[in-house]
């Protein structure tokens, strides 16, 4: 099957070698590459988050031998932290999980978390910066509870009823810091936010055996769309950078898995939600990274032209567009002004604590500072 990949850039050559080790292919070190390749090669295996996985798939090829010994070396340094890493993550991970469970509260992993488990040859080959972790709304003050009784704790962050659907804690251990991002919706951007409900996820969640009895994640078509919509929100956010290889795999390796009634059911999902283009797109970007074969009929259905779908807005790195976008997908004018007024006004204690200062008698030249230099970004993008 082939997609239509022209809006997609053409990549540098180091990430062409990356796709290539990723797709299984043989790619042999290119005969012309220099020092400065090799240091550009390891940054971008770095940046994608895809070091341990190329190491994974280079070194199972005869031409791995041919590799300079200084990219070899690094690759396998960086697998062997990331190994000896997840298992002390891993271990925590199943701890905190269990913890929230004695407490009544539900959970679902989201992501990587989940995905380094059901999707992938060993954990440890995906890279994860922490784990996503969903609960039901009412569940908040329990689950913080939970997790501040283990150590736990919330650094500054923005916090609203709309603004932000996450909170991030973390918790050192020696060298190795432990982060879940507590979730209760599955993303801040207001057109995702509610596209998939706790109670629809958890009717159909599977199991995570390895991470304990109370371990549960999407089933593979949330999981799926989860992936689709994860990387359209930071297409939004980010831009290019929002395109990030180990997110494509993610979705390379779902695709790979899905049964038929599975993609079924993906695509009448899409369709009544609105997200067919969002997930036509990351279809696109994952073909051309790694020749992921999507099915016909799965990418003609997504391709049915019908309502305009707000969620598009993501595929632009546009933020003007973005904020106007999250705007109309609140339902009342009363949410809107409030979306308006957590994103202006956050509270005055993180306002404090972003500007360092002490006195609340500054609180008034600090918004102003802030509002300054959030239109000048707000102009700029």
């Amino acid at each position: 099957m082939k997609l239509p990949l022209d809006h997609l850039a053409r990549p540098l050559p180091e990430e062409h070698l990356l796709c290539r080790v990723l797709r299984g292919d043989v790619a042999s070190w290119p005969d012309a590459a220099d020092a400065g390749f090799a240091r550009r090669f390891l940054d971008a295996c770095a940046a994608e988050g895809v070091a341990a996985l190329v190491h994974h798939h280079a070194r199972a090829k005869p031409a791995w031998s041919d590799w300079p010994d200084a990219v070899r070396e690094s690759l396998r340094r960086d697998a062997r932290m990331q190994a000896a890493g997840d298992m002390v993550v891993e271990r925590e991970l199943v701890a905190v999980l269990d913890a929230l469970a004695e407490a009544g509260v539900g959970t679902m992993l989201l992501k990587g978390a989940a995905l380094a488990y059901s999707h992938y040859p060993e954990p440890a080959l995906r890279t994860r910066c922490d784990a996503d972790v969903l609960i039901r709304p009412a569940d908040r003050d329990v689950a913080t509870r939970v997790l501040e009784g283990r150590g736990y704790r919330r650094p500054n962050a923005v916090s609203g009823t709309l603004v932000s659907y996450e909170e991030c804690y973390s918790n050192c251990d020696g060298s190795v810091e432990h982060v879940v991002d507590l979730h209760w919706q599955i993303n801040n951007g207001q057109v995702f936010a509610h596209a998939l409900s706790y109670e629809e996820m958890h009717a159909r969640a599977v199991p995570v055996p390895q991470l304990g009895a109370s371990a549960r994640t999407l089933c593979p078509p949330h999981a799926l769309l989860l992936a689709c919509m994860h990387r359209a929100a930071h297409l939004g956010v980010d831009g290019p950078g929002g395109n990030r290889l180990v997110w494509l795999y993610d979705i390379h390796l779902l695709a790979n898995a899905m049964a038929e009634a599975e993609w079924r059911d993906f695509t009448q999902m899409c369709n009544a939600k609105g997200m067919r283009q969002i997930s036509r797109d990351a279809f696109a970007a994952t073909h051309q990274a790694f020749a992921t074969a999507f099915p016909v009929d799965v990418v003609q259905a997504l391709t049915h032209e019908g309502t305009a779908e707000l969620s598009a807005a993501y595929l632009d790195d546009d933020r003007r567009r973005l904020l106007l976008t999250d705007l109309r997908a609140l339902g009342t004018w009363r949410d809107r002004a409030t979306l308006v007024r957590e994103t202006c006004f956050p509270p005055r204690a993180y306002v404090l604590a972003k500007y360092r200062a002490r006195h609340r008698w500054l609180l008034p030249w600090l918004y102003v500072r802030r509002g300054v230099e959030a239109g000048w970004r707000f102009v700029r993008s």
